[in-house]
């Protein structure tokens, strides 16, 4: 059982960043900032990664997929489901996951590993 939840839980961790976008092409479309949040103005989420990302120190681009053209193909080149979507680096990250983001921060060299969560 204890086995079974692994698993299901290491492909919940491994589907929440998508593989199969043409990072090439997103970023031809949001540019090269290291960091990009695609959300929304209403998003309760996107709030909070927001002030994640303030309190981690992190400097990125937030795109708006309802108000900005850029950000809806983005969203849309991204198999969007809902916001929020990170994209760190060549890696995106979807949904509200403070822990794999900060993961992904520190895989990328963007904050230091030994900073607070």
């Amino acid at each position: 059982m204890l086995r079974s939840f692994g698993l299901a839980f290491s492909l919940l961790l491994f589907a929440a960043c998508s593989p199969s976008a043409d990072i090439s092409e997103v970023r031809e479309v949001v540019g090269d900032a290291p960091v990009v949040l695609l959300s929304t103005s209403s998003c309760g989420y996107c709030r909070k990664l927001r002030n994640d990302l303030a309190g981690w120190g992190v400097d990125y681009v937030d795109i708006d997929v309802e108000s900005k053209r850029e950000g809806r193909r983005a969203y849309d080149l991204v198999n969007g489901r809902g916001v929020p979507i990170l994209l760190i680096g060549d890696s995106v990250l979807h949904g509200y996951s403070p822990e794999r983001s900060r993961d992904l921060l520190v895989a990328a060299n963007l904050v230091s590993d030994s900073s607070s969560p």
